[in-house]
Formats: C-alpha cells, structure tokens, sequence
C-alpha cells in the first residue's frame, strides 16, 4: 500500500486483478456514480475525436520505450513538486531515468529545460508547453472524455504532427487504449505498470488539502476543489492497486 485509503469507497478495489474487466465493471461504474460522469458522454466524444484521427502511436511502441532497467519517474503537478523535484533531481540525471509528466507538471519540467519521455495530459494544461515538448520529442498520451472533446478537436492540427496515441475510460475501440486510471497522475502510474516498467518515483504526488500552482492553467472555483479533493480519493486508491499488482512504488 503506497497511500492510506481507509473509508474510501474504492478500497474494497485495491486488491483485485489489474484488468480492463475490472476497470470497466467495478472502478469506472462506481467513478461516475460519485463524480456523476455520463459514461454515454465519454462514450460518444471518444467515437467523435476517432472519426477525425487516431492514435499515430501503439502500446507497442510505448512498452519499446520503457525498460525493466532503468527507473520510471512520474510527475504530477502536486504543491511539492518542485522541493521534490530538486531532492530527486541528481538521481534522475545520473540514472537516465524514463520520465513521464502528468498534464500540468509539463509546464514545470519544460521551465528546467527537460522534456519528458511521455506526457499523460487530458489537455487542461499549458498546451504551449506540452506541444513544445511534443515537438522536442516527448509521446503525448491524450485522454479523450466528454468534458474535452472540443479542446482535443480544436488543437488536433497541432498535436497530430508529432508521437501521440489516445487513451479512454471506457471500452476502447480501434485506434485508441484503455490503459486504466482517471486522472492524469494515477493514469501515468497505470500506463507504467502495463508497460512493465522497472521501479517507479512519484514527484509531486502529495494529494494534500491543497492543489499545486502547476494543476491548472486558470482559477478554481470552490466547486472544482471540491471535486479535485474527490479525484485525489480516487487517485489514491488507483495507484494502490497498481501496487498490489506487483509495481514496485516509490513516493
């Protein structure tokens, strides 16, 4: 167990098979009956965003990338990203760890002059910042839901000239994957573990009472914290199954 989960209501998940069977019957159901998410939305954004283009990249491509041998090291744009950054920051260099951003953290590591292997964005981020690592070399790894169909149709002339693939929360279909977890930071988590990824860092991932400088590119309302506090109870509980799936996890 990487984080205490005690009362949340996605505990009794933790310890299941790590399968698309699984995700789509247990955690996603129960995801959209607290977050109140039309699976119906998700659903049709996805065969939307598909009808214009699809994934460039395979989950080939991407566990080719990944190896056993080196550390996998996930950003998240919590409030200790940049201390935790810095106390992390000469391991990651010395080792030539696989670096992967969740969304917002991109902005970051692009400041420090680093481009992330993979960035796992649902593209409520600094899109300036994630195209300029895109183009630099970074695989974007897009999330397609019902609340930002439009935001990936309106700038698919900018991301489809580079390394990207489509990921979903609900049944993938051709030219996308499903590769479990909901928000950025746990996804990238997921991603890893399918990939068989070798010891994985989290920087950033502190799911506090507060949210980090880096979570958004605009102001949030009360409302939306309220639901960001919901999402990192999710969160939580989605890493700890990757743990009891056997990902070794270091925080």
């Amino acid at each position: 167990m990487i984080y205490e989960t005690e009362g949340s209501p996605f505990r009794k998940f933790e310890q299941m098979d790590f399968t698309l069977s699984v995700w789509l019957e247990k955690w996603y159901p129960k995801i959209c009956n607290i977050l109140q998410i039309n699976a119906e939305e998700d659903e049709n954004a996805l065969k939307e965003v598909l009808s214009i283009t699809q994934s460039k990249m395979s989950s080939e491509d991407l566990a080719k990338s990944m190896s056993k041998e080196k550390k996998t090291v996930i950003f998240a744009p919590g409030v200790n990203l940049e201390d935790e950054f810095e106390r992390n920051y000469p391991t990651i260099l010395k080792e030539g760890s696989i670096l992967v951003s969740a969304d917002g953290a991109t902005s970051y590591l692009v400041e420090q002059g680093i481009i992330p292997h993979f960035i796992v964005t649902d593209l409520d981020g600094n899109l300036e910042h994630q195209f300029k690592a895109q183009e630099a070399g970074s695989m974007l790894v897009i999330h397609v839901h019902g609340d930002n169909k439009n935001a990936i149709i309106e700038n698919i002339e900018d991301f489809t000239r580079y390394d990207f693939l489509f990921t979903t929360q609900v049944e993938p279909l051709k030219g996308s994957y499903n590769f479990y977890g909901f928000t950025d930071g746990d996804r990238a988590v997921c991603l890893s573990t399918m990939m068989k990824a070798g010891e994985i860092i989290l920087v950033g991932f502190d799911y506090g009472s507060a949210i980090g400088k880096y979570s958004k590119k605009f102001e949030i309302t009360e409302d939306m914290k309220r639901r960001k506090m919901q999402k990192f109870v999710i969160a939580k509980s989605v890493i700890n199954w990757c743990s009891y799936n056997g990902q070794q996890i270091l925080v």
